[in-house]
């Protein structure tokens, strides 16, 4: 005989089921507030230097996206891959395609922290006090962008976030 839930139970039931619902998509979500916050402090910088915003590729951002969590899977911190593929590599594959084109050129930055040190803001900012990095950032040639950000646990260190930004123009 089935006995009725008390009002105590079935609130206690529904906590539990708000809650899982709530702790899936969390993550997804960080994710992409992460990649926004990322990408609006990259176009925020170059309209500050009078310079074109850029404006999400999907092939671009597979291929970030791609990068950032084969970086954190297997545990390196390269714009290589461990079997040795390329920047240039991995967008071509993630369709960002040459074919037709008269010119075509790729770049990418790449960063990690955790805490206080791997939030958008905190890589971005390190990334602009480097040359190099900056270079890529606000380089007038840039017109595609796609970014990428994976959270997870990072040669022992939990709680990590992995950045890649992978910028390109092609010119037909």
């Amino acid at each position: 005989m089935l006995r009725p839930v008390s009002a105590a139970c079935a609130a206690l039931i529904l906590i539990i089921a708000v809650a899982a619902v709530a702790a899936g998509p969390v993550g997804a979500s960080q994710r992409t507030a992460n990649e926004a916050a990322l990408l609006q402090l990259i176009n925020h910088a170059r309209t500050q230097r009078v310079l074109a915003p850029l404006h999400l590729h999907a092939a671009l951002n597979r291929s970030a996206l791609a990068h950032s969590r084969d970086m954190m899977r297997r545990h390196y911190f390269s714009h290589s891959s461990p079997g040795g593929a390329s920047c240039g590599a991995r967008t071509r594959r993630a369709g960002y395609a040459t074919s037709g084109c008269r010119s075509w050129a790729v770049s990418e930055v790449i960063g990690w922290g955790m805490g206080s040190v791997g939030t958008p803001q905190a890589v971005f900012r390190a990334w602009m006090r480097s040359a190099y990095h900056r270079s890529i950032i606000l380089g007038g040639r840039w017109r595609d962008v796609g970014v990428g950000a994976v959270s997870g646990t990072f040669q022992g260190a939990s709680g990590s976030w992995m950045y890649t930004v992978d910028v390109g123009r092609r010119s037909k």
